[in-house]
């Protein structure tokens, strides 16, 4: 680098009073002029020294005059110079030397590529200290967790035991899959008012709305039941409740239901209703105790079945769909757990179960969403132009005979995997024994909802549904105690009355807001 000194007409400065003397040390060197009647001349050997090398680096001078063993000081003028570089002190004001770079250019782009530098390296810190926000927030979230409402925690664990306290002399202790789903929270309800010790896992899949399935788990823990949020395939999840609760009975009602959605996501079917099925099966009969285990079947498997009403000794072996097929192959495989592992086993055949925070995807659910929202329903009726028909049982029926299959249940006969003896095994109907036609129910909720339906009526398309249901409930009654009282009517208006409390529906007549209450 190049420094030219630009003459001035006075230098004043202490270090260069009473000297006269000029020094010209060549182009590649610092040049000092002036034009004032004081000179500087510095030593010839010590300024050659000094200054021959270009100055790149204002230390330079100062390690040549070490390196070469100059032992005669510089001038008062030179440490001036070796000081100002050193510095960087290139004063411009008048009366003081001006110093002009050759290189400017270069110097402005070393300047840009500084601070381009650091612009960088702030972003990166930047950057750095967001990570280390998102990674502490997720430890936090993670430790929170932890400690509070995911699984293994320690608070979980409390919540599992307080959930799991039995409130009543010889109350049992049950683990209710599905817990968050229609069956599965009405069955948790009436275990818990009566003062068993209910926990509940569900997986809180989008198959309907998830956000019904949260209102259900508040509506529990309302009542005092902890909900588990997890997938019944986890078997680390039900080892770590099996080990955490002693539980005397499990109430499975976790499944992938729907006739028709099957078509769409077959996988799903087998995924939660066979293979997780075995899943649960696995952690029972490792459980030590071993559990009873009740669990939902359903009147699908019948089929293709002709013979009414259906009862459990009728041949189940011409399924018409992937969901009913699945539930057949649930009966079969809980049948060698009981035979091998000594788990009591009781299968529950539903048929056609509605009422009170129902599932959004069966007809009545959908019709009175329609109806009320101004749409047309679609109703099926079979090849032949006969309607179709279906065995409506009103869910508290049907949690009825769950309870009751739950308190005749007897213990397993297996420990730790191993059978001592042969253990119960039991399949049941549960139904209402009453088929009613879908037109019928259309004009019941017409009747309740007091508007009237813009009915489609089309031919039953091949994707799985049976035309007609029909339970044969001997057995359950016989063995159970099971008896429906709720016939279709007086069980549609108490949907109708829940329906539209829970979504808010009104309407406007005589020019005034009222509710529609059934």
């Amino acid at each position: 680098m190049r420094i030219l000194v630009q003459p001035i007409s006075t230098i004043k400065h202490p270090n260069l009073a009473g000297e006269r003397s000029t020094w010209h040390p060549g182009p590649r060197h610092l040049s000092v002029v002036s034009n004032s009647s004081v000179t500087i001349r510095a030593p010839p050997t010590s300024t050659d020294q000094l200054f021959s090398a270009p100055l790149r680096d204002p230390l330079l001078c100062r390690h040549r005059l070490k390196r070469e063993g100059e032992k005669k000081p510089c001038t008062e003028a030179g440490k001036m110079m070796v000081r100002m570089l050193e510095d960087d002190l290139f004063p411009s004001t008048p009366g003081k030397v001006k110093i002009e770079r050759t290189h400017g250019a270069s110097r402005k782009l070393q300047r840009c590529f500084a601070s381009a530098n650091t612009l960088f390296l702030w972003a990166l810190f930047v950057i750095a200290l967001f990570a280390s926000y998102l990674s502490f927030h997720s430890f936090v979230d993670t430790s929170s967790r932890y400690l509070s409402a995911s699984w293994g925690g320690l608070h979980w664990e409390r919540q599992i035991r307080a959930s799991a306290a039995v409130r009543r002399p010889e109350g049992i202790t049950v683990l209710v899959t599905g817990a968050a789903g229609f069956v599965g929270s009405h069955v948790s309800l009436a275990l818990r008012r009566r003062g068993d010790g209910v926990v509940g896992l569900d997986n809180f899949n989008a198959y309907y709305d998830p956000s019904l399935k949260k209102a259900r788990k508040a509506l529990l823990a309302s009542h005092g039941v902890f909900v588990v949020e997890g997938d019944v395939n986890d078997a680390h999840l039900l080892a770590k409740l099996f080990d955490t609760v002693p539980f005397t009975h499990v109430m499975h009602l976790a499944a992938q239901a729907g006739v028709r959605y099957a078509i769409q996501n077959p996988a799903s079917y087998v995924h939660s209703n066979v293979a997780g099925l075995v899943a649960l099966l696995e952690a029972s009969k490792s459980a030590d105790p071993q559990p009873a285990i009740v669990w939902a079947s359903s009147s699908s498997v019948y089929g293709l079945n002709d013979k009414v009403p259906f009862s459990e000794s009728h041949r189940t072996d011409r399924p018409a769909s992937l969901y009913a097929a699945t539930k057949k192959a649930g009966e079969e495989i809980t049948h060698v757990y009981n035979h091998i592992y000594g788990l009591s086993v009781t299968g529950l055949r539903f048929f056609t179960v509605y009422g009170p925070w129902g599932r959004p995807d069966m007809a009545y659910f959908s019709f009175t969403r329609n109806i009320l929202q101004g749409k047309p329903i679609t109703v099926y009726r079979g090849r032949d132009g006969a309607d179709l028909a279906r065995d409506f049982t009103y869910i508290d029926d049907v949690v009825k005979g769950c309870v009751a299959a739950l308190d005749t249940a007897e213990a397993s006969t297996g420990s730790g995997g191993r059978k001592r003896r042969q253990a119960q095994y039991r399949i049941y109907n549960l139904g209402n024994t009453s088929p009613v036609t879908v037109p019928a129910l259309v004009s019941i909720l017409e009747r309740h909802l007091k508007v009237d339906a813009k009915k489609n009526i089309v031919e039953m398309p091949g994707n799985g549904d049976v035309p007609f249901t029909h339970a044969n409930i001997t057995a359950a009654r016989a063995e159970l105690g099971y008896k429906p009282t709720t016939n279709l009517e007086t069980g549609l208006k108490k949907f109708v009355k829940w329906y539209l409390s829970y979504y808010g529906y009104s309407r406007r007549l005589g020019g005034k807001s009222q509710e529609l209450v059934a």
